[in-house]
């Protein structure tokens, strides 16, 4: 009886935050922001000259006021722009030519391995009143067989200006073996595993990959993302999947599933 009390007051307590009127909370404003630059190996020679190729693709917040300076400084850590693609240039100007400059033979100047590149890409995967999910994509080539890919998610509660972490949502995120079991299973799916088979014998270097800690939130269900090479080879690329809240739902803690609804998800209606 009284778990079924407790149930009803959780149903209530959402059904109550899902009517609440915010007319306070101002829907974030935004613009695009890019910017290209090329960095020259030796500007003596720059129509033969290697070159670091550099495109910023950013988002721009622009209001309300207090959300865009916490959303600017927490992804660019400055509310200028100038000041971050400053930053960015003189940063990959360095690694360029201090990597290339402290080889033992000079670089050979057609070689395509000297031509690197930078791209950075920020945009917004889902957004409201209250919660928003930004997806940011990094792209670093800097010669070898291929560049290196990285995706970063950032989970935000607007009306606390705070990014959220996965264990927000869980009591023991990397120590509980049943969300440990669930998350492996989806990771066999996602490898086409039959029953019974383990994990190594699929795409990954282990039986029990390292959990992600770098995740969203969609309506389906919690994503968890893998950078290339993390958990399989290289050449699998990134890996993604998504864990249905029914299934991870008895395992997460009651402020957990309440903050889902500032991003639109509600799991008791």
């Amino acid at each position: 009886m009284k778990k079924h009390q407790l149930f009803c007051v959780l149903i209530l307590l959402m059904l109550i935050s899902a009517c609440v009127s915010t007319p306070g909370n101002e829907k974030i404003r935004h613009s695009p922001w890019y910017y290209t630059f090329t960095i020259l190996l030796d500007p003596d020679r720059p129509h033969d000259s290697p070159q670091l190729d550099i495109a910023l693709s950013l988002m721009n917040i622009q209001s309300p006021p207090e959300q865009a300076e916490y959303l600017n400084g927490l992804l660019y850590s400055t509310s200028s722009f100038d000041v971050y693609k400053d930053r960015v240039i003189e940063e990959q100007r360095k690694k360029y030519r201090d990597t290339l400059f402290d080889t033992a033979a000079p670089p050979v100047k057609d070689s395509a391995i000297h031509n690197w590149r930078y791209a950075e890409t920020v945009g917004i995967k889902n957004s409201g009143r209250q919660g928003m999910i930004i997806e940011r994509d990094y792209y670093n080539y800097s010669g070898g067989a291929h560049g290196l890919s990285t995706k970063r998610y950032y989970v935000i509660d607007l009306d606390q200006r705070k990014q959220l972490k996965v264990d927000d949502f869980f009591a023991n995120y990397q120590g509980e073996k049943r969300l440990r079991d669930i998350i492996y299973f989806e990771l066999g799916k996602y490898s086409r595993l039959k029953s019974g088979q383990k994990l190594s014998e699929g795409i990954f270097f282990s039986d029990e990959p390292e959990l992600s800690f770098n995740f969203f939130l969609s309506h389906e269900g919690l994503g968890l993302h893998w950078d290339p090479s993390q958990i399989a080879p290289y050449a699998h690329g990134n890996i993604k999947i998504i864990i249905p809240w029914q299934v991870i739902r008895p395992l997460m803690l009651t402020e957990g599933i309440q903050l889902l609804t500032k991003f639109g998800i509600y799991l008791f209606v």
